[in-house]
């Protein structure tokens, strides 16, 4: 078989490539020109996700069990999903660069693979070490809310693979047989179009995950190839929505799609058994992970507490920064919209950047452009470089957007704090990441989010001194938030407890009945019998624990 020649280079870190011709060729091109970097991507570590995510509540041992019986069933499952023309894709990316199809098709059934867990999980005391990415945001604005008047669509891609996707991400210009040219944001060995997007039309497509929902459909279509027929064919919204309308998916998903020529905004939501296609006519949309039609919305359910108040914080902040602008968004002030760290002295509660945004793209059809988040996760907190989209190629002559690259010292705090998470999570090394907390808080020492991770890494370690010492300071410098507070209490009492402080521990366990039922649960236990060291997972995305 003979493919077409790709095209490639790198600039600024990002791997750029043209693709063209048949679903297989454009696969085999992108693998061929990937071959090298494919390993140090997202393919592998989304193939042993579901095992690493696991092994913190299960055990190593018990973990690699159960991830490969689910491969052998719910994973062949999902993959007998996928249409005939993404398999010849697949196919042909497994084969240029180098892969098995099995390698490739264990990757690409992740997602689903993962929701299928948290759909089995729900609600058990069995905490997952990563069980709600943030899920993705996206800000639009078109108009009069716009300097220019033409549509502005940022996105950030909040998602699993912090050192893996946004190390090797990617810019991969299409032209394909079947199709529209389109243009995907994506990574090394991220094949479909259907996750971050812009076409020839003047469409923008952002999808976004929906984690905490009770609905789950094995036998449905897998994430991405709605999104990627949509962006190859559709010229309109009325003809995305049609092409959604075919589609069933295995879990819960929400396309959000701008078009530049009509000035406006489609937020199709979607589950296996509801869906609802909204208009926005406005001139300015925020978009987070919360359902707004009742019908999807039905289906959500707190997968855990500090997972739903970020979704809805991002949400809220998104659209109040978008009206605070109005007249006045143009790219760079999108950019910092994406890379805003939030208000009230905490970096987290409410801020739109997360520690997993591992891609930021801004889209603007109306100006032939698009800017991509250049470094390391958290990518909206980096410099934007542009693109051009008809010539497909980068733009070194456009200086590079900053309007959301934080001020240095809270930039390299958060760059040690990123590094902690991996340390902990990829390598389970609990003393390297408390030694780069530290190094984050000596950055900041007003972050009352880092003492608290400080404190529960120690606690983990079993160095009770130290972990009374963060946990102090958090509670000393305080927070808005009343649930914080109320961890920060749990915790407290706990360490006291471990420390054999009985009464001490009891004034802390009263103190934290004041915070969400999982919190006052916990508290409740405390009170009636003191609490014994066990293993707890500590999620660095939202600086809590999942399960306390």
């Amino acid at each position: 078989m003979t493919e077409l020649d790709g095209r490639y280079e790198l600039y600024e870190g990002i791997h750029v490539l043209r693709l063209e011709g048949s679903w297989r060729q454009m696969g085999w091109q992108h693998g061929a020109l990937l071959r090298d970097v494919i390993p140090l991507g997202p393919l592998p570590h989304f193939r042993r996700y579901v095992r690493d995510a696991l092994a913190s509540a299960m055990g190593p041992r018990a973990a690699r069990i159960a991830a490969r019986l689910l491969r052998e069933t719910v994973g062949r499952r999902i993959a007998r999903g996928f249409p005939p023309w993404a398999r010849e894709a697949l196919a042909g990316l497994a084969e240029g660069a180098g892969l098995s199809g099995r390698e490739v098709m264990d990757a690409a059934v992740m997602p689903e693979s993962w929701l299928w867990v948290l759909r089995r999980v729900m609600g058990l005391d069995m905490p997952p070490v990563a069980p709600a990415p943030g899920g993705c945001t996206s800000a639009l604005a078109w108009g009069d809310a716009t300097s220019g008047g033409g549509l502005l669509h940022g996105r950030n891609f909040d998602y699993q693979g912090v050192g893996a996707w946004d190390t090797q991400q990617a810019v991969v210009f299409c032209r394909p047989d079947d199709g529209q040219p389109f243009v995907s944001v994506a990574a090394a060995g991220i094949l479909f179009g259907g996750v971050t997007a812009m076409s020839a039309s003047g469409l923008t497509l952002g999808l976004h995950q929906h984690m905490g929902c009770d609905a789950f459909r094995l036998g449905g279509t897998p994430a991405g190839i709605a999104g990627d027929d949509v962006i190859r064919h559709a010229t309109t919204l009325a003809e995305a929505e049609a092409i959604l309308d075919r589609y069933t998916p295995c879990g819960c998903w929400t396309y959000v799609i701008g078009s530049a020529r009509e000035q406006a905004v489609l937020c199709y939501e979607v589950t296996p058994s509801a869906r609802a296609a909204l208009r926005f006519d406005g001139e300015a949309v925020a978009y987070s992970n919360a359902y707004r039609a009742p019908g999807p919305a039905a289906h959500e359910r707190l997968l855990y507490p500090a997972h739903w108040r970020n979704s809805l914080c991002r949400l809220e902040r998104t659209q109040a920064l978008l009206d605070q602008r109005r007249g006045s968004v143009d790219a760079d002030a999108m950019a910092a919209i994406l890379g805003d760290m939030g208000e009230g002295g905490c970096h987290f509660e409410r801020a739109i950047r997360m520690i997993v945004t591992t891609g930021s793209s801004i889209f603007a059809p109306d100006q032939d452009r698009l800017w991509v988040g250049a470094g390391d996760a958290p990518t909206s907190t980096r410099p934007f470089v542009a693109f051009s989209f008809s010539e497909e190629r980068p733009l070194p002559e456009v200086a590079p957007l900053t309007g959301g690259v934080p001020q240095p010292a809270l930039g390299q705090a958060f760059d040690h704090y990123r590094e902690a998470y991996l340390a902990y999570l990829d390598r389970h090394d609990l003393g390297e990441a408390r030694r780069l907390v530290d190094r984050a808080l000596a950055l900041q020492p007003e972050e009352v989010m880092f003492h608290y991770l400080a404190g529960l890494l120690a606690l983990r370690e079993g160095d009770l001194p130290a972990a009374k010492t963060s946990l102090d300071r958090a509670l000393e410098l305080g927070h808005f938030e009343r649930e914080r507070v109320a961890a920060l209490h749990l915790w407290r009492a706990r360490t006291l407890d471990a420390a054999g402080d009985r009464a001490g521990a009891r004034r802390d366990y009263a103190q934290a009945r004041r915070g969400n039922h999982r919190i006052r649960e916990a508290a409740g236990r405390g009170l009636k019998r003191p609490w014994k060291p066990k293993r707890f997972s500590i999620d660095f995305n939202f600086a809590d624990v999942v399960v306390p």
